[in-house]
């Protein structure tokens, strides 16, 4: 049956009024339920693009972990660089001669670049995007300016391109895996990090709950900024080490996890 143009605009008002509900629902609550509509294209979950025209990666890559064939593990520290923290990180990192891989906050790298000033070379600088803002709630767009911004910021700061990326908070919803594949990135979460919530009253079983955590190939998640609750990590990062070591593994950064040469 043919509409008319005026039913014609009916319709096509109540799919545009039926998607901004959707974007309000999705807003107005905490969590999604089975009920809860989504738009087709264009919001934060969806891994295709608004306009619908074709991606420009083939697929995308997202690890936890790296190959269990050998006792090989990688450190990683989110959110800086930040000048009380990073240098004890460094610090603990270069005494030990293991090296650390650090996803790094654009806007920390603007604030305070010179702390990496020695770390190419040595350690690895990721990607953390540039504000550090929830990139699950947000569209592709978005996603893209803060990938973007932060590798022309590592690229500006160091003269080295990244090779990976870490969202905060781990939440990886389509459009940033999208932005991400885009953007030639490998998306790095991990598979092991320290509780300290669990232990406020004696903070050294940190490092016994991190290590029995670990298996090869662990990628294990640290911070070299934050809450203050996150310090007793820091200071006993080089007993960590030496746990780990004595345990037979050996510390790598992720890319040499993931692509090791030998």
């Amino acid at each position: 049956m043919d509409l008319s143009r005026r039913d014609a605009l009916k319709v096509g008002g109540g799919v545009v009024a039926g998607a901004v509900g959707a974007l309000g629902a999705v807003a107005g609550k905490g969590r999604l339920d089975e009920g809860t509509p989504l738009p087709f294209y264009g919001s934060a979950v969806s891994g295709i693009r608004p306009d619908r025209s074709a991606p420009g990666a083939a697929s995308a890559s997202v690890v936890w972990a790296g190959p269990a064939t050998s006792r090989r593990v990688a450190l990683t520290f989110d959110d800086g660089p930040h000048p009380e923290w990073t240098p004890r990180v460094l610090e603990a990192l270069d005494r030990a001669g293991v090296p650390g891989t650090f996803f790094c906050t654009g806007r920390n790298v603007r604030d305070h670049g010179s702390i990496h000033r020695d770390s190419v070379g040595r350690h690895e600088l990721a990607n953390h995007t540039f504000e550090h803002p929830d990139l699950g709630r947000f569209p592709l767009d978005r996603c893209r300016d803060e990938i973007g911004r932060t590798s022309a910021a590592l690229a500006d700061a160091y003269g080295v391109t990244p090779t990976l990326f870490r969202p905060p908070y781990g939440h990886l919803g389509g459009a940033t895996l999208l932005a991400a594949a885009e953007a030639g990135l490998t998306v790095v979460l991990w598979s092991a990090q320290p509780r300290e919530e669990l232990f406020r009253e004696q903070p050294d079983g940190i490092v016994t709950d991190v290590a029995a955590a670990v298996r090869p190939g662990s990628i294990v998640l640290g911070h070299d900024t934050g809450s203050a609750d996150r310090l007793p990590t820091i200071e006993r990062l080089p007993r960590l080490i030496a746990t780990l070591r004595d345990d037979g593994y050996t510390l790598v950064t992720v890319s040499e996890l993931l692509h090791p040469r030998d």
